[in-house]
Order: C-alpha cells, then structure tokens, then sequence
C-alpha cells in the first residue's frame, strides 16, 4: 500500500517565490500522510512561461528556488516530485524527483506539444531518458502531459518494464467536452497496461487559458477510485493497493508475453518510506453543460483580475442578454460590491434596455451608473459631418456611438484602477459584428470564446441559480440600439444558423464547399467565411478572454490579416 497526494493547486506564471512557498506548504502538511507527493507540470515557473523561458536569468530563478525546496525535504521519507523548467546543457520541461534533501532522479518531458495554444518546441529541448523509482516494494513510472496520450509510448514502456503506478503530471486546458475524452482514454491506459493510473491537473487560469483540475486516479481495471474537485484547488491523497496488479497481471498472458520481449527500463533509486494512514478516495462531483462552462468562465476571469492586481471591474450594461451574462460571471468572479455596471444611453436606446439594466444590477447587489452620450454624440457628429460635408446618417454615425461608450468606460478604469470588460461574443467576434476601439474594446472579454446561441444558454442556466437577468432580456430581438428599430438580424444570419456554419468552419475546420454539402444555404455559408475572412485585423486587437472551444480566436488561430488565399 502506497498513500498518494496529489497536489492540484493554483500556480502563478512568474512568482517564483509565491510558488516555491506553496510547494513548501504543501510538503510540510502531507509529508506525514502521504509516501509520495506529486505536483503540477512547470508548478514552479507556473504554466505557460511562455517567453521567460528565453531568459536565463529566470531559469536560474527557478534553480534557486528548486534548491531551497530541495533542503526542506530533509529528514523526510516522502518522495516529492516538482514540475520546474531545468536546465542541463539545455532547458527541458522536467519534473524533479527529491528524497530526503537530495535530488535522486529528473524525467524530461519526452513529447513537446506544438499544436494549438502550445508552443513547447520554441523553449525546450525533447527528453530521451525513461527509468522507474522502487518506493518499498513496489515500481513506479513518471510522465509529463503529452506524454500519455501516446498509447505505446513512455507510460507503456513503464508499464511492461514492471512498474505498477504511473504518474502523469499535467497543466491540460480546459475546453468543453474535453474531460469526458480524457476520463476515457485513461481508463484506457490503466486497463491496457494492468497498473493504477494518476493524473494529476494544473487548476486555475493564466490569460486565455483555463485549467479545470478533476485529477484522477484510476485502478488497472478501468475502474475510477478517486477524482479532485473541478476548477478549485484541492490536495487528494488516496491509499493504492498497489498489490492488486501483480495479482491481475499474474493472470493475464497478453501482459506477460508483451513484458517479456520488452527491455526493461532501469531502475534509478530505491527508496524505503513508512507506512502512511489509510486514506480512502473520495470521488468529487464533475459539473457538466452549462454549469461547468460558466464555472470555467468564472475561474477565468477571477484569476485574470487577481493575478494582475485589478481590485474589480467595469461593464457597460445595454439591458442585452450579452452584457447581462458578462455582469453576472464578473459578479460571482469578483463579488457584487466589486462591479460596476454603467448604462449610457443616447437617442436610440429604449426605456426597456434602461429597466432591464438597471433591474440587473439591483438583482446582483453590483453599483450601477448613468452616463447620457447624447451631448458628446451631438458634438462629435456635427463636427464630423461639417468636416466630411456629409449629412446622411451612416455606419460611421453608428460607430463612434460605441466608442463614445468606449471612452467612458476606460475613463471610469483610469480612476478606479478596475477592469475593462468587453461583452461580445465569438459570433459577433467572428463576422465583425463589433466596433473596434468601441464595444469590443476591453482588458479582458469573458464571453469572448461563447457563441451567441450559448450565451442564452448560460443566461438559462444562471438565472436557475438566482433570478436576476429579466424574463424580457430573453425574449426581445437582440440589437445594437445604435439607429431606430436596429435588430442584429437585419445584418446576420439568424444566430442558430450562423453558429452552427461557425462551428464547423472554425473549429471542425471545413471548408465552404463542405459545409454547404452536409446542407447549408451556399449564400450564407460563403457571405459567413467572408466576414470571417474580412474581420481578421479586429480580433488581432481584441482582448484576451477565456478558451472554453476546441478553438478560440486566439493561440489557436493564427490566421494572417494580409491573405488572398480563395475561400
């Protein structure tokens, strides 16, 4: 029996120092309970880097502060294992193996991923190395994220090398749909290999990024024995009757056949480690659909306003479903009493969107201003049309409404030091159906990666919880109220429409021509990837929001603004 603690906790890019004390904090309270006590992928540097790791100076950094960690595990008979950038001859993404004050092993990540929103191949070098660690009498194998998801790669190896416990540590994004596969594929790796799996997850968010935790251990028959908390950090230690595998693996002949043709892996240290207390393992609730979109939307921005010192946040609140979902997650992020909702009103906006907004605010308990533009758009107006000698009211006219809107908020920021927040959506994100430098301007855009049909959706689900979005705001057409009678159906695509040509463009990657074929009007699907085409330059100077999709309009797509390639 071996008592496991995995340490799924909320690191920081950059704060070596908080980090470090963090791992220390957690070593000193489980060294008792637990013989092995594994943290997140790169938990020191914190997760993704990204370019500090150009600087040798912050390699070194993490060096310091691995050594100090290093020194309070003296005296203890716990194997501590730390996820650091490591530096020998050149920098590896490594997860550090300490016993007793003394460094007894280093696995360098052997698979560096180099897709969507990573970039491992631009700071590290592939490790090459794979070796097991003998804890009393049984073997264990290590592994960095990427690393599992090949089935006859190193956790393979490990396993037919005799090791009965592999440990994966992970900083693994959240995207919807995503845990359901992972959960899946490790149960796979447990059961192809006959040995307990433990997986440990990063949890937090670091910009666009979120890390959803759900660590998991699973036993070598598939079954899941114990699984952390989801989006909050948690420390699970679970008893493994590590036993069991010889016991299956001396009855199946598919595993000793495949063993014995197999070069064992070497083993680096043997370790001796006092019998812990018996720690059953909890399996914790994961949310699912909306509840666990939105509460990924809530971690995202808590921690994008934490991390960065902003003590709340500003919105302005149109009484549209958008701004009204936006109020509502920056509520529960960062508490009623540190939001602000501002209602700008000019000629064009409706007594209802006034009601409805101002019935939000009340609901959610968050302070809620007025602030007219009719006065400032008058003038902007009359200037511009003597100047350009123009009279008709045109797009231009709608635009400078928003960034009227714009500037105020941003005035409010500069003298409260809050947060600008952007309410648009992807969809609108995606065909342009926003003004730059106005409403799409922000310091952080939390529904930046929600489809429009979703955003109802979550509104749902929010309002389930508590009443505060108004039964109208569901119900009315939803419009820019930037000229009279505007519906945003008078430009687009009806929203169930356009979404779903959406979906398959972006994130399933279709052409036009394939989407028309599974059934899509040829009109609405080439005019879509147009505007799609035509909005590049905008969301290259949009703010950063939270990943919720298999692709964002983010690191994940990295379309040039300059492209003549035909649709």
């Amino acid at each position: 029996m071996l008592n496991v603690a995995f340490a799924q906790l909320n690191f920081t890019v950059g704060d070596i120092e908080g980090n470090k004390k963090k791992i220390i904090q957690t070593i000193e309270k489980y060294k008792t309970e637990a013989n092995v006590i594994l943290f997140p992928e790169l938990s020191l540097s914190g997760y993704p880097p990204e370019d500090l790791l150009l600087q040798p100076h912050f390699w070194d950094a993490c060096r310091d502060a691995l050594k100090e960690i290093v020194r309070k595990t003296r005296g203890s008979d716990t194997l501590v294992c730390v996820g650091t950038p490591y530096y020998e001859l050149d920098l590896y993404n490594a997860l550090v193996l300490i016993h007793d004050g003394q460094v007894v092993g280093v696995y360098k990540k052997h698979f560096l991923p180099n897709y969507g929103v990573f970039d491992e191949c631009r700071y590290f070098r592939r490790g090459e190395e794979e070796f097991l660690v003998k804890l009393n009498d049984y073997l264990i194998s290590f592994s960095i994220c990427e690393d599992i998801w090949y089935p006859d790669g190193v956790e393979r190896r490990g396993a037919l090398s005799g090791a009965h416990l592999i440990l994966n540590t992970n900083a693994s994004p959240y995207h919807a749909g995503k845990y359901e596969f992972k959960e899946r594929f490790l149960r796979a790796r447990a059961q192809d290999n006959l040995c307990f799996v433990g997986y440990l997850n990063l949890v937090g968010a670091q910009d666009e990024l979120v890390f959803d935790g759900r660590s998991l251990v699973i036993a070598p028959d598939g079954e899941l024995v114990a699984r952390a908390k989801a989006f909050e950090e948690d420390v699970l230690v679970v008893s493994l009757e590590l036993e069991d595998v010889r016991r299956k693996r001396a009855l199946d002949l598919r595993w000793r056949e495949a063993s014995s043709q197999t070069r064992p892996l070497r083993i680096i240290t043997s370790i001796l480690s006092e019998k812990r207390p018996l720690r059953g393992g909890r399996i914790e609730e994961s949310p699912k659909g909306e509840e666990e979109l939105y509460t990924a939307l809530v971690l995202g921005l808590r921690d994008y306003a934490k991390k960065n010192n902003f003590p709340g946040a500003v919105l302005g609140l149109s009484g549209g479903i958008d701004s009204s979902l936006v109020a509502c997650i920056a509520s529960d992020a960062l508490g009623s009493e540190n939001v602000l909702g501002v209602f700008m009103p000019s000629e064009f906006s409706s007594k209802e969107s006034y009601e409805d907004a101002k019935a939000l605010a009340k609901a959610l308990g968050i302070r809620f201003l007025v602030v007219p533009i009719d006065e400032v758009f008058k003038t902007f107006r009359k200037e511009l049309t003597k100047t350009l000698e123009k009279s008709e009211f045109t797009l231009a006219d709608e635009n400078i409404q928003a960034r009227i809107r714009a500037n105020i908020l941003f005035y409010i920021s500069n003298e409260l030091g809050y947060l600008v927040l952007s309410t648009s959506n992807k969809s609108e994100s995606a065909v342009g159906y926003t003004t730059i430098y106005g409403d799409m301007s922000g310091g952080f855009a939390p529904i930046k990666d929600v489809y429009k049909t979703l955003v109802y959706k979550l509104a749902r689900y929010r309002n389930k919880k508590s009443p505060v979005i108004p039964e109208r705001v569901f119900k009315k057409p939803p419009s820019a109220e930037l000229r009279p009678n505007q519906r945003d159906q008078d430009t687009l695509p009806p929203y169930e429409l356009l979404d779903k040509i959406l979906r398959l463009y972006v994130e399933e990657n279709l052409s036009p021509e394939e989407i028309v074929s599974r059934g899509f009007p040829k009109d609405v699907v080439y005019r879509t990837v147009a505007l799609i085409r035509k909005s590049e330059y905008k969301r290259k100077q949009a703010p950063v929001g939270t990943k919720v999709t298999k692709r964002a309009f983010g690191k994940d797509w990295r379309m040039p603004i300059t492209n003549r390639f035909l649709l």
